[in-house]
């Protein structure tokens, strides 16, 4: 069992328990079909940026390497919005790695529906699409679960904090809605983050990281902080295990820059360009809106991250894995960091927070630790914490509900006008999005 000094054997969420690998497996699929069920009838849909993520999948899987010319009746229809030519062909302008991930729900509804490359040529199915970031979704909260319960082996703690991440954050509100980068990339950090956590006890497991890390960079270039923290972890904590885990990393990562090479003549595709953060950008006003705007603030939409400040601390009092802590505490800051400069850091037309969900699975990771109170810690105090993390769990739950079952909260964006072009109404405490009626 990871974790030590003083923590107490057991929480107000359950006594710590192992589960067999049957129960397991239960537990597993039990997590997957509720939420991909929540996800997938939950009727709003947000096919915006995303909307070539399928496009580009069926391309791929028919051997043309994300060539969207087959596709030109459905790219007319969009007025060719965010697609590229390089060498004079159509492709997506956003990161293939979403893309990647869709291939095996793309090639088996071709296989089962051979006319879906015809829909897909006339039209963007952002239903399909939303099925698809749905079940990346769940199998998201599946390792979150494992990554939890590694930690701390109480399935009350696991059940709570999952529950808190797939409800209570923008993986329901934004990742599930279509295939932003987010979900993809939020999968991939979760099974980097389980896999550094019961390294602690199987130290070979570490070398594996390198290769959802290494795919977690093709989804999104934000990954690249991750990358940079956890090579270093690994090479310092891990020395002898450091080459393995480049190996891993190349077996992605020297395919997508074969590709790129294929398609740019670049190691690099342009979204990637470093000059995209250089543009004019207020970092302060950029840190307060993602963090307290009444329309993408981080800790109004999700105010239970509050609590992963008490709970990163308590993280650091357990010398075993407190330089991992740290590790995905500095996560934590370099992609918030990054997001602050972000000349639009409030995500264009989106529900709240979306940028910021990238860092979900570590701050809910983080807020686990307050069920996890040093020994002496008296008993009225573990029940206000434990209720308080609740209460406001809670909300954060009401809060994302509003951006996927209800469509005038994504309305706000363009009424009374365009928020990118007017963005001081994300300051306006009269009107934030989740509580617009129409």
């Amino acid at each position: 069992m990871s974790g030590g000094g003083d923590a107490p054997a057991s929480g107000l969420l359950g006594l710590r328990r192992l589960i067999s690998p049957r129960s397991g497996a239960a537990i597993s699929l039990g997590i997957f079909v509720v939420l991909l069920t929540i996800y997938a009838f939950s009727p709003v849909r947000t096919s915006f940026d995303s909307r070539w993520s399928l496009h580009t999948a069926m391309s791929m899987v028919r051997g043309h390497g994300g060539d969207l010319t087959e596709y030109m009746p459905a790219l007319k229809r969009n007025d060719f919005y965010a697609v590229e030519y390089p060498g004079g062909r159509p492709h997506t302008y956003f990161p293939i790695g979403a893309s990647i991930l869709a291939m095996p729900a793309v090639a088996v509804a071709w296989w089962v529906r051979p006319a879906f490359f015809a829909e897909l040529q006339d039209h963007v199915p952002d239903g399909f699409e939303k099925i698809v970031a749905s079940i990346i979704g769940a199998a998201a909260a599946v390792v979150f679960f494992w990554l939890v319960y590694s930690q701390f082996e109480v399935p009350g703690t696991a059940f709570a904090a999952t529950a808190t991440f797939a409800l209570g954050t923008s993986m329901w509100s934004t990742a599930t809605r279509a295939l932003w980068q987010h979900g993809p990339l939020v999968l991939m950090f979760t099974i980097v983050m389980l896999l550094t956590v019961r390294a602690s006890r199987r130290p070979a497991l570490v070398q594996y990281a390198g290769l959802p890390l290494a795919m977690a960079y093709i989804i999104r270039p934000t990954a690249a902080v991750a990358i940079v923290v956890i090579s270093v972890y690994v090479f310092v904590f891990y020395r002898a295990w450091f080459l393995q885990y480049i190996g891993w990393a190349m077996i992605a990562a020297v395919p997508w820059i074969v590709f790129n090479y294929w398609i740019y003549g670049a190691m690099l595709p342009p979204y990637y360009a470093p000059s995209r953060i250089a543009a004019d950008s207020s970092f302060i006003q950029g840190l307060l809106g993602i963090l307290f705007s009444p329309s993408r603030g981080l800790l109004v939409f999700t105010p239970v991250m509050a609590f992963a400040v008490s709970g990163f601390v308590l993280a650091l009092r357990e010398p075993e894995q407190r330089q991992l802590h740290i590790a995905f505490g500095a996560i934590v800051l370099g992609i918030a960091s990054i997001i602050a400069a972000w000349p639009e850091w409030w995500g264009g037309h989106a529900f709240g927070p979306r940028f910021m969900t990238d860092v979900v699975p570590f701050l809910v990771y983080f807020v686990a630790f307050n069920f996890r109170l040093p020994a002496g810690t008296s008993r009225p105090a573990r029940i206000w914490l434990s209720s308080s993390v609740a209460v406001f769990a809670a909300v954060g739950v009401v809060i994302h509900a509003q951006g996927a079952l209800r469509t005038p909260p994504m309305y706000w964006n363009v009424i009374p006008n365009n928020i990118d072009q007017n963005p001081s109404r994300l300051w306006d405490w009269k009107d934030p999005q989740f509580l617009r009626l129409r």
